[in-house]
């Protein structure tokens, strides 16, 4: 763990059964169906952008988030990140050294867009 890692929330969207496909999708609707404090992040908010869109003043800020042991964070989760609720990006990741099988560590990447 980090001497000074942050606490990270993660949710996870209830599912509904999508009445088209026959699958289960997320369902951000209705409250999340779990809700879990986690400890020990590193936080790296180093990026926003303010994209060009007519009619629209947008300000995008992504996240990256870094953990010295993987932790319950899926692709589609949200993650409540110093105040702001985020969205997961991708898949999160567990770096391993191609030589020496050493793991690095965890990162997941999370963005928010306000306006």
């Amino acid at each position: 763990m980090f001497a000074y890692g942050e606490t990270v929330t993660r949710l996870r969207a209830a599912e509904m059964l999508d009445p088209y496909s026959g699958t289960y999708r997320p369902d951000w609707n209705v409250p999340p169906a779990s809700q879990v404090d986690i400890e020990g992040w590193g936080v790296d908010d180093s990026k926003s952008a303010e994209p060009l869109e007519v009619g629209r003043e947008a300000v995008v800020t992504d996240f990256v988030l870094y953990r010295q042991e993987p932790a319950d964070v899926l692709p589609g989760d949200r993650v409540i990140v110093r105040g702001f609720t985020c969205e997961v990006v991708g898949r999160p990741a567990t770096w391993r050294h191609p030589m020496t099988g050493w793991q690095a560590g965890f990162v997941v990447r999370a963005n928010v867009v306000e306006g």
